[in-house]
């Protein structure tokens, strides 16, 4: 049994936990045990699905209060549960954690990039080169979620070594497959009739630009007078967004759900996704919906590794006009395709994804 523990900012819905936590469902429990350290006391939704797979789940203190003590008790974890890997799902700060590993004699020591944030100060950017540099020097894997992602947070030189692969966040793709009875009978429980849905999933924050959204389908409602927004996660925007929608003049046209563990079947009820991040590792949500057989439109600030779906569109956020002419173009289209083979060819189904994550594991811990 090869042990891995997996270092995480939190463990609620959405983001990096809901990788892992794919990855773990599709894993081969039988030879490999995730256990989670988080850097937060909360444990969250998906923190519970950790729990009913077997893992444990412990708490680091924050780097940024005291980095000495984070290190400290790291160690400790480490040692007293004899892990075999290190996987660190800190982007740039990820080699603070894997110094330690290594100190340790931990073979496999996995540095993983999830974003493609742009640093817009000095500090910012030297924190990043310091990232370049440690992460490729403690790391024996660079895991990058897509190639903007990767080059992001190791750097372009690095990551055409050897040790650097490119890992999508990859879906199960049965789950999400689309089906027109699930279609209705969500409409119907959501109670929408013949209205054109616009959904929008992900954290509430700058990231995603939640508030330009409901600007966005202001514009969408201008032009589809039937048209509603459906708006599901959480985050810190949560307050303001509540307030944007009050002050929308539509309000009765937009749903805010919260979050839901039912997303794939709220997919099944939209008619467009839409998702005007400034920026993305690699948006797990678009291609959840591409296997729903969703139209996406995001922003063009995304990774392009998604445009290998035809109902794929990059759009520029400074032109509302161009977002609502092609959501326009889905109105009252009848063409619901599922396309699972698609994504599956792409490479981004988990059961393929999985094997791949297994060999990284096995391959660096064999000559133990």
């Amino acid at each position: 049994m090869i042990k891995i523990l997996h270092i995480m900012p939190g463990a609620d819905l959405g983001g990096i936990s809901t990788v892992v936590l794919n990855y773990y469902r599709y894993i081969d429990k039988s030879r490999f045990h995730f256990d989670i350290a988080l850097t937060t006391n909360k444990i969250g939704l998906n923190g519970k699905e950790f729990l009913k797979l077997g893992s444990n789940i412990y708490y680091l203190p924050l780097k940024s209060n005291n980095i000495k003590q984070y290190k400290i008790a790291l160690k400790n974890l480490i040692l007293n549960n004899k892990y075999d890997v290190l996987h660190v799902h800190e982007n740039e700060t990820s080699y603070i954690a894997l110094s330690v590993a290594k100190k340790l004699g931990i073979k496999c020591r996995i540095a993983h990039s999830h974003t493609t944030s742009p640093f817009l100060s000095i500090k910012g950017e030297l924190r990043r080169l310091s990232g370049v540099i440690l992460n490729s020097y403690y790391a024996t894997t660079l895991i990058g979620c897509g190639k903007l992602a990767g080059e992001r947070v190791f750097g372009k030189y690095n990551m055409k070594k050897s040790k650097a692969i490119i890992l999508p966040n990859a879906i199960d793709t049965d789950k999400f497959k689309y089906n027109e009875n699930v279609r209705l009978e969500t409409r119907e429980e959501l109670g929408i009739k013949n209205q054109f849905v616009v959904g929008m999933v992900g954290r509430l924050d700058v990231q995603k630009n939640s508030l330009y959204a409901i600007e966005l389908f202001k514009s969408i409602y201008k032009e589809i007078n039937d048209a509603i927004l459906i708006i599901v996660g959480d985050g810190p925007l949560k307050e303001k967004l509540m307030d944007a929608i009050c002050n929308s003049g539509i309000s009765q046209n937009i749903k805010y759900l919260g979050k839901r563990k039912d997303v794939e079947r709220l997919y099944q009820a939209f008619d467009v996704l839409i998702l005007p991040s400034l920026y993305e590792g690699f948006p797990i949500c678009a291609v959840e919906a591409m296997a729903a057989g969703l139209p996406v439109l995001m922003s063009d600030k995304i990774t392009r590794e998604l445009n290998f779906c035809e109902n794929i569109h990059y759009l520029p956020l400074d032109d509302k006009t161009i977002w609502v002419k092609t959501a326009a173009n889905y109105y009252n289209d009848i063409k619901r395709k599922m396309r699972k083979n698609e994504i599956i060819y792409a490479k981004y189904d988990i059961k393929n994804t999985a094997k791949i994550l297994q060999d990284v594991y096995s391959i660096a811990c064999s000559d133990k």
